[in-house]
């Protein structure tokens, strides 16, 4: 089937409200367009092209009777089935990752990232440092007041979080303990899937981590 066919195809089958979805999409029933001829493999590629995905229903929202087919959907953003042209590809898979940090005091802040934790200042302004983080760039931004999050904000995945901890300790970092969270004698946790996880703050309170998985 041409492009055009599948889109009139879907937009003509009465979408679903037994499955929730996100707004401006729809839940099209799989089963209306394959008696009506459509190729499942072809049709699928063309949902994925606009952006939308095949979900299948939960066995225990189905009724006792129903088939494979009766709990599949096509999830499609209402747009695609109105007609016009395609999205265009996405572009931020392939570009390069920004992180950013606030910081109330800039000097103290380069101080720490570039002397604590070894990351190489790519470039520096009144407002901001850039540092290098194995090629993902880091841009610490000044601001007049942090508003700490009471999570990670920022980690890195190391090979061998021992060596880690010890290098950053021999820097001056200073790793957390948490209350009610079982760390060994470096400060690492162990999470229930094998990681393990460590946890330190810079000098503006933001909390950064360091993982192996």
């Amino acid at each position: 089937m041409e492009h055009e066919e599948i889109r009139a195809l879907l937009a003509a089958i009465t979408p679903s409200d037994a499955i929730p979805i996100p707004p401006g999409m729809r839940a099209i029933p799989v089963g209306p367009a394959l008696d009506a001829g459509a190729d499942q493999a072809e049709t699928e590629a063309w949902v994925k092209a606009q952006g939308g995905w095949a979900r299948r229903m939960p066995a225990h929202f189905l009724a006792p009777d129903a088939s494979e087919r009766d709990a599949l959907f096509y999830v499609l953003p209402e747009k695609a089935l109105e007609g016009g042209p395609p999205p265009l590809p996405a572009t931020l898979p392939g570009s390069e990752l920004i992180a950013f940090l606030a910081t109330a005091d800039l000097a103290t802040a380069r101080v720490f990232y570039e002397k604590g934790l070894g990351l190489p200042i790519a470039g520096e302004s009144p407002i901001a440092c850039t540092f290098d983080a194995n090629g993902t760039t880091l841009r610490v931004i000044a601001v007049e007041k942090v508003t700490v999050a009471p999570y990670t904000v920022l980690g890195w995945n190391v090979a061998d979080i021992e060596a880690s901890i010890r290098e950053l300790t021999s820097r001056g970092v200073v790793f957390e303990r948490f209350e009610g969270v079982e760390h060994d004698e470096l400060g690492v946790w162990r999470s229930p899937g094998g990681a393990r996880v460590a946890w330190f703050k810079d000098p503006d309170g933001n909390t950064l981590s360091l993982t192996q998985f």
